[in-house]
């Protein structure tokens, strides 16, 4: 298997850098207040650092107060005990990245150990670049004092700080199914989404399940049968979700009372080319909502085929429990009989889907 790496909600990663840029312009002003007017000492790269973050993460309501308390206070430790710089920066990024990764990414659920880790990694090296970037910008260009080189200076440490959270949004897997699943559901909403996790978790569990049988055809066989079906399901969920954005884009409802209203012009038309004109008019339309309506049964077909489907895996991971429950066959054996088994189940479920939508009738033209 090779590494499939996937980028989902690229939206969300674009709002995180913009946020975090409007968070270290903030405190880059109130920086500048304090050491201009007030005439206080301060390190404008760890407030904006610490703003940035702040602003950047997305927690789910029940844990805004804690992720918020925990942003504010681990990038500090690094300062407090005096770690010499930019490994001090390149901690307390490494920290901040970390919360955002764990609770901070605004998804339902935590972020999984590997992105956790990566962020981390990725946001001390890009913090301590971001320090370089300043040094340079400073020595060439922005080197008198000011409002604007603080602004310069929180803005290039927001951007690659952000740019360090990056992993927060990627989709690693050595399993191309189990990505695909992953990035899919990231781009679903209501209770398809439902469906495509349900469906990407029974997958996982089957798997992990096949992989402690013996090696062998029998198991690479059990897995590519695995594998068609949760394909099989995200294929299902993925044209449900298109015949639901068109069908959306086209109210049935407004058709329908746009024929209405052409066939009641044409019944008050008093001249005979306009009337032939309005029923034209309203044929055409009838044949479109015709259309519409067919494409209406299908999407609730398809809707259906989905929540099988889904049944489908929840009989592979049972076939499994009953497999180690009896365990009448050996290691391979049982794994090329589980093969044999889910192949004739699916092959079952294709078998009995109902037949095709007969083609709605033209209608008559005037």
């Amino acid at each position: 298997m090779s590494l499939s790496i996937q980028f989902i909600r690229r939206e969300d990663f674009e709002t995180r850098c913009l946020s975090a840029f409007v968070g270290a312009g903030a405190m880059a002003l109130v920086a500048g207040l304090a050491s201009q007017v007030l005439r206080m000492r301060v390190d404008v790269s760890a407030l904006a650092l610490v703003a940035a973050a702040f602003a950047a993460v997305k927690p789910l309501p029940t844990f805004n107060a804690l992720v918020r308390t925990a942003v504010v206070f681990l990038p500090a430790i690094p300062y407090v005990l005096g770690l010499p710089s930019p490994w001090d920066h390149a901690a307390a990024g490494a920290l901040a990245a970390t919360v955002l990764a764990w609770r901070g990414h605004g998804r339902d659920g935590l972020g999984t150990s590997t992105q956790v880790a990566l962020s981390a990694g990725a946001a001390a090296v890009t913090t301590t670049v971001g320090l370089y970037v300043q040094d340079v910008l400073g020595a060439r260009f922005f080197s008198g004092r000011g409002y604007f080189p603080l602004l310069v200076d929180a803005g290039v440490m927001a951007l690659f700080w952000s740019i360090g959270t990056l992993p927060v949004n990627l989709a690693m897997s050595l399993d191309a199914v189990a990505t695909r699943g992953m990035r899919l559901e990231a781009t679903l909403t209501g209770e398809v989404r439902g469906l495509v996790a349900r469906a990407l978790g029974l997958y996982r569990q089957s798997q992990t399940e096949a992989r402690k049988l013996a090696t062998g055809a029998g198991r690479a066989k059990l897995q590519a049968v695995l594998g068609k079906l949760a394909e099989d399901a995200f294929t299902l969920a993925e044209s449900y979700t298109v015949l639901e954005a068109q069908l959306t884009s086209a109210s049935q409802g407004s058709v329908d009372s746009q024929v209405q209203a052409l066939r009641k012009r044409a019944q008050d038309a008093q001249d005979g080319v306009a009337r032939r004109q309005l029923e034209r008019a309203a044929a055409s339309l009838g044949e479109e909502l015709n259309h519409l309506d067919a494409l209406s049964r299908k999407r609730e077909r398809l809707f259906a085929q989905l929540h099988a489907q889904v049944a489908l895996l929840e009989r592979a991971r049972v076939c499994f429990i009953g497999a180690q429950a009896s365990s009448p066959l050996g290691g391979v054996d049982r794994a090329q009989a589980l093969a044999d088994k889910l192949s004739a189940l699916d092959l079952e479920s294709t078998s009995a889907e109902l037949p095709p939508l007969p083609q709605p009738a033209p209608a008559v033209r005037a």
